[in-house]
């Protein structure tokens, strides 16, 4: 009988629970979301300089290629590529939250 008593408290327990963190989550939303606008705005950036960053090692290193040193060209490609990769989740993750951020905005607005 005690674990069909435990059962029954324990799902009243955990909504009670959830209904906490879902208050807390609310009440502060305006900032959640604004956190997360710049999150997502901070992969387009970080890919931006990293790609700059390997374009700057082909151009700092071109002079080394003629003695087939490829380890800048490989450090170059990686970084262009990890940019690149930033900026491709950075549309996603624009894409996947834009009407959280338009309702932003348009809470702003009034």
């Amino acid at each position: 009988m005690e674990a069909g008593e435990r059962t029954e408290e324990n799902p009243a327990e955990k909504v009670s629970v959830l209904n906490t963190i879902l208050e807390s989550v609310i009440s502060d939303t305006s900032g959640l979301v604004k956190d997360l606008y710049w999150g997502v705005k901070t992969y387009l950036f970080f890919g931006l300089i990293e790609i700059l960053f390997g374009i700057q090692q082909i151009v700092y290193n071109i002079d080394m290629f003629g003695e087939r040193l490829y380890i800048p060209l490989f450090i170059a490609g990686v970084m262009i590529f990890a940019g690149s990769a930033q900026i491709i989740n950075y549309f996603r993750l624009r894409k996947k939250y834009s009407r959280l951020f338009e309702v932003q905005t348009e809470l702003r607005k009034s």
